[in-house]
C-alpha cells in the first residue's frame, strides 16, 4: 500500500514534470522552420463534370486566405505547392420516402492531393482519395440543388486540405 508520503511525492513530482512534457508543441506542417506561404496551381481534372477543377480551386484559394495562416502567392515564390486531381463525382440515393423513391441524394467529390515542400524538395503529405460531400432533396430543383450539393462537397474538401496542412497530414 502507498503511503501518504509517498502519495504526496510522487503527485509533487508529476506537478514539476507535467509542464515540461507540453512546453512546445506547434500545429504546423513543418515544426518551428515552418511554412509561411503556399501556392494552389489550377487541379487536374479527370471527372466528366466541366469546370469542377476551377471551382475547386477557387475554394482551396479561399480557404487559405479565411484561415491566415498560409498566404497564397504564386508557385515560383511559395513555400509549398498544394497539387491535386479530382478524381471522379458520384450521385446517389441517401434517403428513401414511400415507394423506395429517394427523397435526398448524397454527391461525393473524389479527389487526390498532395502537399510539396519547395524549400526542402519532399513532399509532405498525400492523399490519394479524398472525399468531400453534399446532400440535397429531391423534391428541389435538381440543378440548382446539385449544384449546392457539389459546393458543399468542395467547402468540406477544402476545410480538411488546409486544416491538413496546419498539422502536417494527420
Amino acid at each position: 500500500m502507498i503511503t501518504s508520503q509517498k502519495w504526496s511525492a510522487c503527485c509533487l513530482l508529476l506537478i514539476m514534470y507535467l509542464p515540461l512534457s507540453c512546453a512546445y508543441y506547434s500545429t504546423s506542417a513543418t515544426g518551428s522552420g515552418g511554412i509561411r506561404s503556399v501556392a494552389v496551381p489550377l487541379l487536374d481534372n479527370e471527372s466528366l463534370e466541366a469546370g469542377i477543377h476551377q471551382a475547386l480551386t477557387d475554394s482551396l484559394i479561399q480557404g487559405f486566405v479565411s484561415d491566415g495562416a498560409l498566404r497564397v502567392v504564386e508557385e515560383d515564390r511559395a513555400d509549398a505547392v498544394l497539387q491535386g486531381t479530382v478524381l471522379e463525382i458520384k450521385e446517389e440515393p441517401f434517403t428513401y420516402g414511400g415507394q423506395a423513391s429517394a427523397e435526398q441524394y448524397q454527391i461525393s467529390v473524389y479527389v487526390k492531393m498532395a502537399f510539396y515542400d519547395t524549400r526542402e524538395k519532399q513532399t509532405l503529405w498525400e492523399i490519394d482519395r479524398m472525399r468531400g460531400y453534399g446532400i440535397y432533396d429531391a423534391a428541389s430543383q435538381r440543378d440548382l440543388a446539385r449544384t449546392q450539393g457539389i459546393g458543399d462537397a468542395l467547402r468540406m474538401l477544402s476545410k480538411d486540405v488546409v486544416d491538413r496542412t496546419q498539422v502536417g497530414g494527420w
